[in-house]
């Protein structure tokens, strides 16, 4: 097994939001996920980045249309904050203001520069 460039971490939203999806979306989400640790970064169609710095979201699209939203920590450290599943063609609006408020208190934090 190929050594790990980042260390992938749940918040407790995250990991509460893929426990409540099917056994198909939870499988391509780990497949993702051991694909972000082991290359340190995920490219389309697995990822994407987010207008706002530092934020990321991955793709979940051949079990479901899921997003989960992560960021780069200190170190090697990447967190996953949250998921939803996408319904319309953006990231609706309530879906980026959590996700920008949940990086300030990562960044106040100090979990993330």
């Amino acid at each position: 097994m190929p050594d790990k460039k980042k260390k992938f971490m749940e918040l407790p939203q995250a990991m509460q939001f893929i426990r409540e999806q099917s056994a198909e979306v939870q499988a391509e989400y780990r497949q993702i996920v051991t694909m972000l640790e082991t290359d340190g970064r995920l490219s389309m169609p697995y990822g994407e980045k987010i207008e706002s710095d530092n934020l990321f979201a991955m793709r979940i699209i051949r079990a479901g249309n899921v997003r989960v939203f992560y960021v780069y920590g200190n170190g090697d450290k990447v967190y996953g904050l949250f998921g939803y599943v996408k319904k319309t063609q953006g990231i609706p609006e309530h879906e980026m203001k959590k996700a920008k408020k949940m990086v300030g208190l990562l960044r106040r934090g100090g979990w993330i520069k």
